[in-house]
């Protein structure tokens, strides 16, 4: 099957102040990629996810949404978002709103569905992540890793065509990171199209397709998971990954 672009980084630069914390960023993820991003602390990998989803500006370049440059889009910024959702550490859910009306305020704002069909497919991706029969609590109820699991349904009802993670389970305890990378796994299974920003090595090796390593604000090395993880070619990569094996 010949798979399309949906996503192009093109050159992509984001300077804050006189920090150049991106430079010359450049890689593609066509239909039903799992793209990794691995890193240290502060290599520019959360900043490149933001500015993929424009919560950031890039300082130059290019984002290409099937080909468009969204960065020079008007008023584009709301309705690219609707199609490529994101998730964050920090979960960002609506602490006033139950975990039902979470996952169908945005159906209802951003995208105009009606209540009726924002319910229905926010029980959909509820369900679907193991989170249907928390649909009244609010999310001061819920752990951690129940919270961005409906972080995560809430991301899926705006029937995105890209899903961003930006370390989707450094806010949770260890006990609750495998409940969230196994909701991730099973929308890998299912070919949702996903950029994860993570920690988690073994994840990164066991899901992904296209692994990107970042270092110092640009991409240092990227290619399939056996030959990042198995046969790097540069010492930087084999010096970062040598950290987190347990041998």
């Amino acid at each position: 099957m010949n798979k399309q672009n949906i996503l192009q980084i093109r050159h992509l630069s984001k300077t804050f102040g006189k920090n150049e914390v991106l430079r010359d960023i450049d890689f593609s993820v066509k239909t039903g990629d799992v793209t990794t991003i691995i890193g240290s602390s502060g290599s520019g990998k959360s900043t490149l996810l933001r500015c993929i989803n424009l919560l950031e500006t890039p300082t130059s370049g290019e984002i290409l949404y099937h080909g468009e440059n969204i960065i020079s889009l008007k008023g584009g910024a709301p309705k690219y978002r609707s199609h490529v959702g994101m998730v964050f550490q920090s979960f960002n859910l609506f602490n006033n709103m139950s975990v039902l009306k979470n996952c169908m305020v945005g159906q209802i704002k951003v995208l105009g569905a009606g209540r009726d069909e924002a319910q229905q497919r926010a029980m959909e991706y509820l369900n679907k992540v193991g989170m249907s029969q928390y649909i009244h609590a609010k999310p001061r109820q819920l752990s951690g890793g129940q919270k961005q699991r409906v972080a995560i349904a809430r991301a899926m009802s705006m029937q995105p065509e890209v899903l961003l993670f930006d370390e989707p389970t450094s806010a949770l305890d260890p006990e609750m990171v495998g409940e969230v990378l196994s909701v991730m796994r099973s929308l890998a299974k299912d070919g949702m199209t996903m950029i994860v920003v993570t920690h988690e090595m073994d994840f990164a090796r066991e899901i992904s397709n296209h692994v990107v390593f970042m270092s110092n604000g640009v991409i240092c090395e990227e290619g399939s998971p056996d030959e990042l993880f198995l046969h790097p070619k540069k010492q930087e990569t084999a010096d970062f990954l040598s950290r987190f094996r347990s041998e």
